[in-house]
């Protein structure tokens, strides 16, 4: 673990597609959502990962969230092999792009005197997965309903293999997300014990400040999670800002029990309204990312070391996140 996780304010950022990039290419109403562009254009990953990386970001993630073997098979008439291939293509952009940017920061960086320039960090990649209600295709994941007519043979049948694929790409981080109900939490939880040396962190998804998508205490969730001691860092993603400090708040007992690291990137706060079948829905809602900047401290305090955004976060929300922490940081140095 960074020891600059230890202490003082989160020093790294999770980075998500950008959305308003992604949606250029690819239809909402596609089986494989954005993850489609791996083998339809892979150049625009690259682009939107550099997006992220040049306003702040410190970590990036894979466009691997939809991506499941079978789906790839299905939707992309891939074999098993190149579904595998194809997933690991996610971490390898990722990676390439990290690479890219890092040697034209250091080429930057001693052609100035800057401290704040000297004292960042290599980026690092982030795997990640979605959770089984990702397969329905109708947004189950944000309720988590799927949960009550699967068995944990079916999780495990569909995740371990991703997961396999995905780690041996070679990646920093692995995310287990939007993860709406606390019996799949459980069992993929378990699955990266079979991978002890890969960091990983879990976030569910909550519709309120203080349950999960499926309707289980927050609390109850996390500590079924983090018990046997191998997942560290918990948190939520994918719910609105103004639920983040409360979800926190009510896990700080556990926090201090398990020596949890906390993990904390809401979407913008804006509602998906479904539309007829075969019809893209839309966002509605005002967007909350003022109220995110105006939080942030909280979470902070709240013990988050990482934070970010989720669906329609952009580069510039993460420049303004980004740009916060640095002067957390000053002040409290």
């Amino acid at each position: 673990m960074y020891s600059s996780w230890m202490v003082g304010p989160p020093q790294r950022y999770r980075m998500p597609m950008d959305f308003k990039l992604v949606c250029l290419y690819f239809l909402q109403t596609d089986p494989l959502w954005s993850s489609r562009l791996l083998i339809t254009n892979p150049d625009i990953i690259k682009k939107t990962h550099r997006s992220f990386l040049d306003c702040g970001a410190d970590i990036i993630e894979t466009i691997s969230y939809q991506a499941t073997i079978p789906f790839l098979c299905e939707h992309a008439n891939l074999s098993i092999d190149d579904a595998k291939a194809t997933l690991q293509k996610s971490v390898h952009l990722a990676r390439e792009t990290v690479e890219e940017f890092w040697q034209d920061y250091r080429r930057k960086m001693d052609d100035s005197d800057s401290t704040t320039l000297a004292d960042r960090r290599k980026p690092m990649v982030c795997a990640c997965i979605g959770p089984y209600g990702t397969t329905y295709c109708s947004g189950e994941e944000y309720n988590g309903e799927y949960i009550d007519h699967i068995s944990e043979e079916d999780i495990i049948s569909l995740q371990r293999p991703r997961i396999e694929a995905l780690v041996s790409a070679g990646v920093d981080y692995f995310a287990l997300e939007t993860i709406p109900a606390q019996k799949e939490a459980e069992v993929v939880s378990r699955l990266m014990r079979e991978h002890p040396s890969v960091k990983t962190w879990l976030t569910f998804q909550c519709k309120d400040g203080s349950h999960t998508g499926h309707g289980e205490k927050f609390s109850d969730a996390v500590e079924a999670v983090v018990r046997d001691g191998h997942i560290r860092q918990v948190g939520v993603n994918c719910c609105s800002p103004t639920d983040v400090a409360p979800l926190l708040e009510s896990i700080q007992q556990l926090r201090q029990e398990y020596s949890l690291k906390l993990v904390a990137y809401p979407n913008n706060g804006q509602i998906y309204e479904e539309a007829d079948l075969g019809t893209p829905g839309r966002m509605i809602g005002p967007s909350l990312m003022s109220e995110y900047a105006s939080a942030l401290p909280r979470w902070i305090d709240l013990g988050a070391t990482i934070v970010g955004g989720c669906c329609q976060t952009t580069p510039k929300d993460i420049k303004i996140v980004r740009d916060l922490i640095d002067k957390i940081s000053v002040r409290k140095t």
